[in-house]
């Protein structure tokens, strides 16, 4: 008897991975959405327990069965409603539905709630499995039910016990983790009033058109973490008819997760009905969808994450604008948000790991009731206009691990209606309202605030319209860290007011690199605004023009009046350039450079990012150097050991008489290339140089531009590395004629090179 049973465990796939570890789409996993049974197949306390009979893990189920059933005494109120017959090593449903109770009453008329959770059922009928069930599931009555079949006329064999059943009053059946391979014709025929039927974790590979035939009343239906493979490892595409879901007219809830897809099997969403209001596709495979694909539901909960490509046409949620409430799109490849214009019934948004680069005003309009948005691991950089504030019941924003570069007034009076806020992980260069942002989230931290957002815990059995969202975002709250206001560092007033607090605050995610220190400090230690609103730069501004007055006045009374009636135009230009340039020299407390004086060391400075590096040694050092006999500085190469990283670049742009600059979208994507390009720019304005060399390995749409590259783009002529080898001599001609012109700038012998 042992061998056969060892057969049968042989003939039974083992999952490698416990389903319920994998991560969570937003409609959570099978015990979210009910609370009878929990996930091991075992019975919770919060039922009524006696009104149920929890078998699971014994090893004789069925002689069990028979004895739990007559300690029910003979009563009008006291039935069998819940039944676990979960780990029992079965490998068919027991025909065990015929028991009666003491009052005459069959078990397949009284069970509502029923479980079969992580056994392995067979599929094809083997030689000897008539012997092996009767002698250890059912006794004679096994041997009885199935001599009635031939074994070439089954295909499902572990669902016998069902199809020849009627479940009057069943409302939901668990057979996750079952190994079932096949669901064939009319399997749950009998099972008119089922609600909830969950068919996870199993290797399902094929489904028959009929399978749900009679399901009228289905609600929910879990088909998620179903995988199948051949013999040598390579998965199995589920076979499935393009209307197997037709007949679910009431369904309301549909969960494939994990679940790969073919794309032939997407036509099977067509098929749902105008009920359905919960979908999960997360981690299916889908990688392109038809515009208006949904328009035949009523979706509110949407989960499309970890679907590489999925979002690429025009009207994906085309018919679903006014009912959808919740959306999940995570690490989908989305690089434009247009797609989401209109969705004005939205609640929560979670877009994160996509290449989002900027949030379209007209779209954000639409969000009027948007009230969580994660744009985490985006592209997204500083803004200047109103964006997030055209959200009006935006209350939950989350910007870690983009490109945001700087902190200004005007994003903080954007971000100002808003109760968390999260901006983590971004490269920020340090300036007076990083620490009025810092100061205004500690001082919001003193008010007295709920820091829970909403609540849809399931408190009850068949909540099919659960969503994780809220849970999830509870718990950021739960585990958030509170900023240690220290009032001795508080400003007296800030003319800037907030709502916000931070949801990921620690001392090491909000550092930002000074500039003129060349080292990272925290927000905290940064100037505010209103201690260098406290300076009177008019005063010393008035004090500087009348000394410059006096020097004109004396040598000749009427060349002021002359150079005013010439430059009238150009004259408010010229006061403020010279009024910026002061006030640059004064916050830096340095002297303005001769550069006409200055013995450089290196003709040229090249920034680069490490994936251009090649092109750099392979192609511009030895023709700088070796064709054009042009000193260049490398980062590898000539930075000093022993200094930090900030101290080299801005020593070695220094002592370099021009700044290049090898610019693609990797150099965009990298944070201390991107911090090069700001402190060039910084450095020329403040040493009233123009030379700065910008090459172009490759075209860099608008989209793809900070703003600094752009007004650099406006401002400087640059030269673009041509595709074609034709067209590369009159690049380097061009190339060698900019850089030695710059170098016959400068006296002769001023160079150390």
């Amino acid at each position: 008897m042992l061998w056969r049973f060892l057969e049968v465990l042989l003939l039974v796939p083992v999952i490698l991975v416990e389903p319920r570890r994998l991560p969570k789409c937003v409609t959570g996993y099978m015990t979210d959405v009910q609370q009878w049974v929990d996930v091991e197949g075992r019975l919770t306390d919060s039922i009524d327990i006696e009104n149920a009979i929890d078998l699971s893990t014994q090893m004789n189920p069925v002689s069990m069965l028979h004895q739990k059933m007559n300690f029910f005494k003979f009563s009008d109120t006291r039935r069998v409603k819940y039944l676990s017959m979960a780990k029992c090593w079965l490998s068919r449903i027991p025909p065990v539905f015929r028991i009666t109770d003491p009052s005459g009453r069959w078990l397949s008329d009284t069970v509502e709630f029923m479980t079969f959770y992580g056994n392995f059922f067979v599929e094809v009928d083997l030689p000897g499995e008539h012997y092996y069930v009767s002698m250890n599931a059912s006794g004679a009555r096994e041997a009885e039910f199935v001599s009635t079949y031939q074994p070439a006329q089954m295909t499902s064999v572990w669902s016998t016990g069902l199809q020849v059943t009627v479940f009057p009053n069943l409302r939901e059946l668990d057979l996750r983790a079952c190994s079932i391979r096949v669901l064939s014709t009319n399997l749950f025929q009998g099972m008119q009033k089922l609600e909830a039927l969950y068919l996870g974790e199993n290797l399902v590979h094929f489904i028959d058109a009929d399978v749900f035939s009679g399901l009228q009343n289905l609600i929910h239906l879990d088909f998620s973490r179903n995988e199948a493979y051949d013999e040598v490892g390579n998965q199995k595409n589920i076979e499935m008819p393009r209307n197997v879901f037709k007949g679910l007219r009431n369904l309301t809830s549909l969960d494939l997760s994990f679940t790969r897809l073919s794309q032939r099997n997407v036509v099977v969403l067509r098929g749902l009905g105008p009920s359905l209001r919960r979908l999960s596709l997360c981690y299916t495979g889908i990688s392109a969808m038809r515009g208006g694909i949904f328009s035949g539901t009523s979706l509110k909960i949407l989960d499309i994450s970890y679907n590489n490509g999925l979002i690429k046409e025009a009207g994906i949620f085309r018919g679903i604008e006014q009912s959808l409430q919740v959306l999940y799109a995570i690490d989908v490849g989305l690089r434009s948000l247009e797609y989401l214009r209109g969705l004005r019934h939205l609640e929560v948004l979670q877009l994160s790991r996509n290449e989002i680069g900027f949030v379209p005003i007209e779209t954000a309009r639409t969000w009027e009731n948007l009230k969580i948005l994660d744009l985490n691991k985006n592209r997204l950089t500083s803004w200047f206009t109103p964006t997030y504030s055209l959200m009006p019941n935006l209350i939950f924003l989350q910007l870690k691990d983009n490109n945001i570069n700087v902190i200004s007034e005007e994003m903080i009076l954007d971000l100002s209606h808003l109760n968390f806020l999260a901006m983590s992980g971004n490269f920020i260069v340090c300036n007076c309202h990083a620490r009025d942002f810092i100061e205004l989230a500690a001082r919001n931290e003193d008010r007295s605030r709920n820091i829970s957002l909403y609540s849809n815990v399931n408190n009850g059995t068949g909540n099919f319209s659960f969503h994780r969202a809220f849970i999830d975002h509870n718990n950021i709250l739960r585990e958030r860290y509170p900023i240690n206001s220290d009032c001795n560092e508080c400003v007296e007033e800030l003319k800037i007011h907030a709502n916000f607090v931070l949801t990921d605050y620690s001392r090491s995610n909000y550092m930002c690199v000074s500039v003129t220190n060349s080292e990272s400090v925290t927000f905290k230690d940064v100037i505010g605004c209103n201690s260098l609103r406290d300076i009177d730069y008019e005063q010393i501004m008035a004090g500087g023009r009348n000394k410059l007055l006096a020097l004109l006045v004396i040598p000749c009374v009427l060349l002021p009046l002359f150079v005013m009636f010439v430059f009238r135009r150009n004259l408010r230009y010229c006061m403020i350039t010279l009024r910026n340039s002061t006030l640059l020299s004064l916050i830096n407390k340095k002297e303005v450079v001769d550069v006409d004086g200055t013995i450089f060391h290196y003709d040229v400075f090249v920034s680069y990012c490490n994936e251009d590096r090649g092109w750099v040694l392979d192609h511009l050092l030895p023709h700088l150097e070796s064709d054009c006999s042009i000193s260049a500085c490398l980062h590898e190469r000539d930075f000093q050991v022993g200094l930090s990283i900030l101290e080299n670049i801005v020593s070695c742009m220094d002592r370099s008489r021009s700044i290049m600059l090898i610019i693609s979208q990797k150099f965009l994507m990298s944070q201390w290339c991107q911090f090069e390009m700001h402190l060039a720019q910084h450095r020329l304005l403040e040493t009233r140089r123009e030379d700065l060399t910008l090459v172009l390995l490759e075209e860099i749409p608008r989209r793809l531009r900070p703003t600094t590259l752009h007004y650099l783009m406006l401002t400087k002529t640059y030269i673009v590395w041509p595709a074609a080898d034709a067209e590369r001599a009159l690049f380097w001609k061009r190339l060698r004629k900019s850089l030695v012109t710059q170098k016959l700038k400068q006296p002769e012998g001023v160079s150390l090179a």
